[in-house]
């Protein structure tokens, strides 16, 4: 993905997140959930950039608290062995990050790497 699409994703999984159940407007957003969902299994890279790019645009309690039980639990449960050293050196540096982490939670998430995301993570919100 190219940066102005990462962006438009972003955005528009934002977006998403505000818009009521069963309207027009949650329907005309709801590819960017389905695309990053399929992002994490077919292009794992792109979506821990567009999970990066959405807390960016927009780091409020609900949006931080939406992407931990949704994108990056699931990109953690998938490919956590993938992604851990980065997380850890990412939360080492970065309190937003941090705060995220907190408030992920387990699922099927390998308890070796579960260990390791608890270890760097913020307090549950």
């Amino acid at each position: 993905m190219n940066p102005l699409e990462v962006q438009k994703l972003a955005r528009a999984w934002i977006t998403l997140q505000d818009a009521p159940q069963d309207t027009a407007e949650r329907d005309r957003y709801f590819w960017a959930f389905e695309r990053l969902r399929d992002l994490r299994e077919e292009d794992p890279e792109a979506c821990w950039v567009a999970i990066n790019a959405i807390r960016e645009i927009d780091g409020s309690d609900k949006i931080l608290a939406s992407v931990a039980s949704g994108p990056l639990e699931d990109l953690l449960v998938s490919h956590g062995p993938v992604f851990i050293e980065r997380i850890e050196q990412l939360a080492a540096k970065d309190p937003q990050f941090r705060k995220l982490l907190g408030a992920v939670w387990q699922n099927d998430i390998s308890d070796e790497i579960w260990g390791r995301v608890r270890a760097v993570a913020g307090p549950s919100f």
